[in-house]
């Protein structure tokens, strides 16, 4: 049997990796640091060992009888975490990572990258040909994947076996960070404002992205990118689409793109605070309002990913932040909200009595569903 250690498994991505090799009968040991939470690792049977990335010294013994090193531990809301922090873990934290796997002769390693670092590319098919292309401070995320990358290379070149996988931006169960998911969030709360930037972006479901993660175990080719992608979609509509399957009557519209840059414009000089997981700024509505479309035809070829719909994930996603609590109290709020604006528990944004049609879900029926992803 198979023993893996999962770097940034009480994580988003980390805890999918988890779960999905718990399915296949692997032996999973968890790298955990002091305090961290269990929750989204639903009390499977996992070793813990106690660890960080950015303490080299805990590594050799986590990695001691291990055969794959998942590492998927790294920082995305460095608006939270603060940038130097984020290149801290997510660069020097991988040179860790790469150098215990080379001293402790890994037989395979599977870095949790992203296609942020490939740079910055707007109506173009992105593929693994292309390369970070901007200036760091223009896109500090992306940039500090693109030194991890680097890294890697580095290691590879040592002998290492690691193979990258990119994916692009991922939603499902269990992102309790609300950093990508949380459109889903926004939606069903009516964060969600009524005109959306009128660019697009490649959205791929969390259980494909783990699967991919298993497969380049034996498929993935040492010292290669793979893309792991989904659909190609505007923003209104897959603000749109998950509107529609969590039962919301909102229609979007696109923001007409002169109205993006005055918008842009006056948040960086208002540099306004918002409420929502992903903070509000001049940067991020100018890069929304292009398209980001990736082309994960090599992934799909070499690991025979399942292509899960788009739809049936936003289902998933929604039972999941429904059992864990995140909507309790939110429909009698908005109904409050809507009485109180002279019709009698009527969305204000829906026009809909009741506010809107929620997906009837009982808590033992989301669990089970969540737990096939």
């Amino acid at each position: 049997m198979p023993r893996a250690l999962v770097t940034g498994g009480t994580g988003f991505i980390g805890s999918n990796i988890a779960l999905r090799l718990i399915e296949r009968r692997w032996d999973v040991r968890i790298l955990e640091r002091p305090g961290a939470s269990r929750v989204l690792l639903e009390e499977g049977p996992f070793e813990f060992v106690t660890g960080d990335v950015m303490q080299p010294d805990t590594l050799p013994a986590a990695m001691r009888g291990i055969d794959v090193v998942f590492h998927a531990a790294g920082v995305v809301d460095y608006w939270r975490q603060g940038v130097d922090h984020m290149y801290e873990v997510n660069v020097e934290g991988t040179r860790n990572v790469m150098a215990a796997a080379l001293d402790a002769h890994i037989e395979r390693v599977i870095h949790t990258s992203s296609t942020a670092a490939m740079g910055i590319h707007p109506n173009k098919m992105v593929d693994e040909s292309f390369t970070f292309n901007v200036k760091p401070e223009q896109f500090v995320y992306g940039h500090s994947k693109h030194l991890a990358e680097e890294v890697v290379f580095e290691y590879v070149k040592k002998g290492l076996p690691a193979v990258i996988i990119n994916p692009t931006t991922v939603i499902g169960p269990r992102d309790i960070r609300k950093v990508s998911s949380g459109m889903v969030v926004e939606i069903v709360k009516h964060c969600a404002p009524p005109f959306i930037p009128p660019g697009g972006q490649n959205v791929v479901p969390i259980c494909d992205a783990a699967q991919s993660h298993i497969e380049a175990v034996q498929k993935g080719h040492i010292g290669e990118r793979y893309i792991v992608a989904g659909e190609n979609i505007t923003l209104v509509q897959l603000y749109q689409t998950i509107a529609e399957v969590v039962g919301c009557g909102m229609k979007l519209k696109a923001m007409p793109r002169w109205v993006v840059g005055l918008t842009a414009g006056l948040t960086d000089m208002l540099q306004p605070q918002t409420t929502g997981p992903v903070p509000l700024t001049g940067a991020r509505l100018r890069l929304e309002s292009q398209m980001f479309y990736f082309d994960g035809a090599k992934a799909r070829q070499a690991f025979k990913l399942p292509n899960t719909p788009l739809r049936v994930t936003i289902g998933r996603t929604y039972l999941w932040y429904d059992l864990m609590g995140e909507f309790d109290g939110v429909r009698e709020e908005l109904e409050a909200e809507g009485g109180s604006a002279g019709g009698a528990g009527v969305c204000k944004r829906c026009g809909r009595s009741r506010y809107c049609e929620w997906p009837a879900s009982e808590r033992a029926t989301a669990a089970a569903q969540t737990r096939k992803t």
